[in-house]
């Protein structure tokens, strides 16, 4: 039904009103005054329920462009953006494929180098109020050992830009805040807190022991080891809705790369930590769709 169709209702329904006091907080008045104020009342009401709700409360489609390579994903991009902001955020996303592919011309240049360039991409939550990806790259650019990085980036969807995690994490977790390379040049905020760490060394084994890690069995107190040994890494988090928490990874060296595993921090343990409530209600909503 539309707006007019509700006016045009009440009006007729309420032409010969009594003259009574009103519990809408309308006065007595002459009888078309009267019915006006109600009609009013009820417009102003249809109004509100036929207003749509904000793009970034709801869980956003995307679509896959062409890939970068052959092996190379692009950024999935918002389906359709209905606002300045998904507009903005969809514009960074096609300017981080600008960057993989300058990287792998870069690459296929080198000596002994290819184009043969792998990139992975998983949007791990899609609203509600954000956006995030995790990205992991495999290079084949010369060397005996092609190096293995993982990026991320979290969107506001209401702003359109990277999340400031210095606003939605306690100081606590994130520590030292800084931009750090990835392999094909793009600039990455990641965090270096002790606790945060700690924090990410608790579930670390939940996390070894996860169906579809490449670990081997009898290379699992090596990997412990590996990332114990790290003191206060550069860290890359994500939000994660099918897990339900925050995800964290840093990366080892290459002989140990494959220790390198996201270990999420689940919804309660945020919260004893103070970790901002919108945040946490947000990554909620996202669990449960």
């Amino acid at each position: 039904m539309t707006i007019s169709n509700v006016v045009s209702k009440a009006w007729r329904r309420n032409r010969f009103p009594l003259r009574t006091r009103r519990a809408d907080g309308c006065r007595p008045m002459a009888r078309d005054m009267s019915s006006v104020c109600r009609i009013m009342t009820l417009a102003a009401a249809a109004l509100f329920l036929a207003l749509p709700a904000r793009a970034s409360d709801s869980t956003l489609q995307l679509q896959n462009p062409p890939p970068i390579a052959k092996d190379a994903a692009a950024m999935p991009r918002i389906a359709s953006p209905s606002d300045d902001a998904e507009r903005r955020i969809n514009a960074a996303l096609k300017r981080l494929d600008a960057n993989l592919s300058k990287a792998i011309r870069a690459c296929k240049g080198q000596d002994g180098g290819s184009d043969d360039w792998v990139r992975k991409v998983e949007p791990t939550m899609r609203g509600p109020r954000y956006l995030s990806y995790v990205i992991r790259d495999i290079s084949f650019c010369g060397g005996p050992y092609p190096p293995i990085g993982t990026m991320s980036i979290v969107y506001d969807l209401e702003t359109g830009t990277p999340v400031d995690w210095t606003r939605l994490l306690p100081p606590s977790m994130t520590g030292k805040v800084a931009l750090t390379e990835g392999m094909d040049g793009t600039r990455m905020v990641t965090l270096a807190s002790p606790w945060l760490f700690s924090l990410y060394l608790s579930g670390y084994d939940r996390a070894i022991r996860m169906p579809g890690n490449d670990i081997a069995a009898e290379d699992l107190a090596t990997c412990r080891e590996a990332v114990q040994d790290e003191t206060n890494p550069p860290m890359m988090v994500w939000l994660d809705a099918k897990s339900g928490g925050l995800a964290v990874q840093f990366d080892l060296r290459h002989a140990v790369q494959v220790c390198a595993l996201p270990v999420v921090i689940p919804v309660e343990v945020l919260r004893a930590n103070g970790v901002n409530a919108a945040l946490l209600d947000a990554i909620t909503a996202a669990h449960g769709q």
